[in-house]
């Protein structure tokens, strides 16, 4: 009888986690080629849902993807409304209110993370620009809610103008904002959908160099702990397959603070 019992507890738990759903929140407005709504509104298209798929696929972990801008996707999962959320860079305060992987012994050395993310600047071709020698005109402007806003802020070099991305690089463009930061690939992507890689070029230089991660509200991880820590675990692969297929030179000068 006892055995019968353990079996049935084995038997509950394996079935417990095959169907576990964590509800995921992403921004999917300037994101691409990372993550961006797709064909299908309940399934996101780009890198990034690549590699959690690939690393929630032997855990049997269903993910529900949901679309909101950045600050209401961190607020979701702090008021517990969705399980996790993407891609954030590690910061004290954040630490406070999600869960990130290997939080004890240091998230800024953990390799399980989603992508290396580079902020250069992205200035027009006409005006050069090189961190130790920049001086602000019009000013640096950042999409709403990154750290790198934040950064930009504490250095007295943020555009006083709130501008979302398509509407930023067109304002580099047009000579009225002295550049914008954000994540390397992303910008260039964006510039070759927007036609404006003749006026608008990228600098060598990088504002910041942070790891991106998928964070869970604490409630979630409590009560899914190895799961999601084999989830985390399952990212190292996951990552080092995209990077293999999709490759992306890191520049050589990488000028680290806190997106």
């Amino acid at each position: 009888m006892k055995i019968c019992t353990v079996l049935l507890l084995l038997l509950w738990s394996w079935f417990s986690q095959a169907n576990t759903v964590f509800s995921v929140c992403y921004e999917g407005s300037g994101m691409a080629p990372f993550i961006s709504a797709g064909s299908d509104d309940s399934q996101p298209e780009g890198f990034l849902v690549e590699m959690l798929n690939a690393a929630a696929a032997p855990l049997a972990i269903r993910l529900q993807y949901q679309q909101a801008p950045w600050l209401r996707c961190q607020k979701m999962v702090q008021n517990n409304q969705v399980n996790a959320t993407l891609a954030m860079i590690w910061s004290p305060e954040r630490a406070l209110q999600y869960r990130f992987p290997d939080q004890q012994s240091g998230t800024e050395q953990s390799q399980r993370y989603l992508w290396r993310a580079e902020y250069p600047v992205f200035h027009s071709k006409d005006k050069g620009f090189t961190l130790a020698q920049y001086q602000p005109k019009f000013g640096i402007s950042a999409p709403l809610g990154y750290i790198v806003e934040d950064w930009l802020q504490h250095q007295g070099w943020l555009s006083p103008y709130k501008f979302k991305q398509d509407e930023g690089f067109k304002m580099v463009a047009g000579g009225k904002l002295d550049g914008y930061s954000v994540e390397r690939m992303i910008g260039s992507y964006h510039l070759q959908r927007l036609g404006l890689t003749d006026k608008i070029d990228v600098s060598d230089d990088n504002l910041l160099v942070k790891n991106w991660h998928i964070v869970f509200n604490p409630d979630s991880y409590a009560q899914n702990t190895q799961l999601i820590e084999q989830f985390w675990f399952n990212l190292i692969a996951a990552r080092k397959n995209l990077e293999a297929n999709y490759p992306y030179p890191q520049t050589t000068s990488q000028h680290t603070s806190q997106q």
